[in-house]
């Protein structure tokens, strides 16, 4: 339904917007309704006019008011919201009997930041499901998904091997992260050639994320000083607060970056994170849960 939905030029998630402001009658309260930022909300609602070519809503000076598009479309709209419930709720009876052994890995770089935040809840969901984990490098888990060690793997796309299925998940950005007090601390937006000077922190051969920066930096003509290779990023980070050099580093863990300054490059870069496996004609359920699992929670995100 979320698909059809987005063939007309909007989606499931645009219309709960609608109905959050509508039912509450302001934007303010919708968006603490929702437990979203306001902006966030306001984004939403401009798509969704914009994609219908009309204000749903007349913004008055203390108040918010549908227009008469607003009020014919709005019992529509909570109509498909109620079939997208009862989708769910199908989705939930149609799980009953996923069982059996499921073995997932992800590289370093992805697997704290990305899978490891949604295993709890996809755990609880899918009790039955007997899941194991392992992190490994892009080769190695490539290698064992063709072996069959492993049913599926979370890396960064794309990648080599005859046989396999290549899922994109979602684009993510990368940033140049830089100490605090560093002379572009305060930019916004930094064009790599400019830190000829600047030791460049990467991970060690056989991480894609080396491949995926030195590339950027090729491409971006920056010539460094010199290179520091570890083995994770919570040492690159330790080593950027610590003055010691830059680096280029995932968006998903801009966590670890306190203390340092995470900068826009530009032209924007980013890596593609999606999943591969066999292809084959059937897939286990538990396998397919997954897959569909953590498809809908980067759409969500997206």
């Amino acid at each position: 339904m979320a698909q059809a939905t987005k063939e007309r030029g909007f989606d499931l998630r645009q219309l709960e917007c609608f109905c959050a402001v509508a039912r509450a009658g302001s934007f303010t309260k919708a968006a603490v309704d929702l437990g979203i930022a306001q902006p966030s909300l306001s984004e939403q609602i401009t798509k969704l006019e914009h994609s219908l070519g009309a204000a749903l809503f007349e913004r008055l000076s203390r108040r918010i008011e549908l227009t008469p598009l607003g009020e014919a479309i709005l019992g529509k709209a909570q109509a498909l919201l109620e079939d997208a419930g009862a989708l769910r709720d199908h989705f939930e009876r149609a799980r009953e009997g996923v069982r059996g052994p499921l073995r997932v890995g992800a590289i370093p770089t992805i697997l704290p930041y990305f899978l490891a935040p949604l295993l709890r809840t996809f755990m609880e969901r899918f009790e039955d499901i007997d899941l194991h984990v392992r992190e490994g490098t892009t080769a190695e888990l490539v290698e064992q998904v063709l072996e069959g060690v492993i049913d599926v793997a979370v890396v960064s796309l794309p990648v080599e091997g005859a046989g396999l299925v290549m899922r994109e998940l979602f684009r993510e950005p990368l940033y140049l992260a830089v100490p605090e007090s560093h002379p572009l601390a305060s930019s916004m937006k930094v064009q790599l050639r400019r830190l000829s000077s600047e030791r460049l922190l990467i991970l060690k051969d056989g991480h894609c994320l080396r491949n995926e920066t030195l590339a950027v930096c090729d491409r971006a003509r920056a010539r460094f000083a010199g290179q520091f290779e570890a083995d994770q990023l919570l040492t690159i980070f330790e080593l950027i607060r610590a003055g010691f050099g830059v680096s280029i580093v995932p968006g998903m863990a801009r966590g670890l970056s306190t203390g340092c300054r995470l900068l826009e490059i530009e032209p924007a870069v980013s890596r593609r994170v999606g999943y591969i496996r066999l292809e084959r004609r059937y897939l286990s359920k538990a396998l397919e849960a997954f897959t569909a699992y953590v498809r809908r929670d980067s759409e969500k995100a997206s």
